[in-house]
């Protein structure tokens, strides 16, 4: 049993720190196809992981047993879709974004999706020039998923759901990349941005409000936001160039070194209310307070995503071992 001390109690995320099932039942690492490189991955609450297999074009179910089941990808005349970003749907199945590809996959194994050019999907509404090859997901305020993507040289943030497919949000006379989102403590949705296109500070925290409304926070020169999730204490925790880093809605930054940290990868909320992170063969536990502690992952090689699990353990993808590893960290005294 994980007992743990040092963590303020509070509600992250939705997508993060909803308690997920026990994992017991399922083998302490799952196999995939070789060169499968798993990257984003959820968990639904009856137990069942989603994973996205990039490099096979497909997505992999599976049951709190370990029972693996592949889902290829719809696909049409142009390049193989590449899943990357996926989001848990009210409905138990996923959402996700794959190259220019925006889709929903049911428990079932059935695909809703949308396209762009002459694969324009399934979807109501589908048609040419949607989705503009989205590149991060969440469930927004208003339970619809909330993307974001690339039109003509602006920056487009939409959402969509299954009655009424991509509604356009917002346009933007500019261009960034948005490495995550995620709904923020406000009813607003919050993204990291980076590489804005002829802008003094090119990297940012970003801010969108139900009716569109967009503002950002220039950061330091030397930052590299990526991975976001809302934390306990209702500020926004990203990963950083070296650091994890806290954003206050009020746009105070603290940053927090990792020791000896090649890169920083993946980040969420435990079932203790603290914030957990990958890097590479190690997960480390950082408190809302400063406190951090880190891991060896026995036989890791390349951690990137995690997801908790309400019994204490995470399920952590490895990129190049094409494996999923169940870690539960010891007995920690904060």
């Amino acid at each position: 049993m994980l007992v743990v001390t040092g963590c303020s109690t509070g509600s992250g995320s939705r997508t993060d720190a909803r308690p997920s099932p026990s994992a017991s039942s399922a083998p302490a690492v799952i196999r995939l196809p070789p060169k499968a490189r798993p990257a984003g991955m959820v968990l639904s609450r009856d137990g069942t992981l989603w994973v996205a297999e990039p490099s096979l074009a497909a997505i992999a179910r599976i049951t709190p047993s370990g029972k693996v089941t592949q889902h290829p990808l719809p696909r049409g005349n142009g390049f193989p879709p590449s899943p990357s970003d996926l989001v848990p749907s009210p409905d138990g199945g996923i959402w996700y974004a794959a190259g220019d590809q925006l889709g929903h996959l049911s428990r079932s194994g059935k695909f809703t999706w949308w396209g762009d050019g002459t694969d324009m999907g399934n979807g109501p509404g589908a048609g040419p020039d949607v989705p503009g090859f989205p590149d991060a997901l969440t469930l927004g305020p208003d339970d619809t998923v909330w993307y974001e993507h690339s039109t003509a040289g602006d920056k487009v943030f939409s959402r969509v759901d299954l009655k009424h497919g991509p509604t356009q949000i917002t346009r933007l006379d500019t261009q960034f990349s948005v490495v995550a989102m995620t709904e923020g403590p406000d009813g607003a949705v919050w993204f990291t941005q980076r590489d804005e296109y002829d802008a003094k500070q090119r990297e940012a925290i970003g801010r969108l409000t139900p009716d569109g409304k967009y503002r950002k926070w220039p950061l330091p020169a030397d930052a590299a936001p990526g991975d976001l999730v809302t934390g306990p204490d209702r500020a926004l925790w990203f990963t950083d160039s070296g650091s994890i880093s806290r954003f206050g809605t009020d746009g105070d930054l603290t940053r927090y070194p990792v020791s000896n940290a090649t890169y920083l990868s993946h980040l969420a909320v435990g079932t203790d209310a603290c914030l957990w992170f990958t890097t590479d063969h190690r997960i480390g536990r950082l408190t809302p307070q400063g406190g951090m502690t880190l891991w060896p992952v026995p036989d890791a090689q390349d951690l990137g995503a995690l997801v908790a699990v309400e019994d204490g353990s995470f399920w952590l993808a490895d990129r190049k071992a094409d494996v999923l590893r169940r870690f539960t960290p010891g007995l920690i005294e904060q």
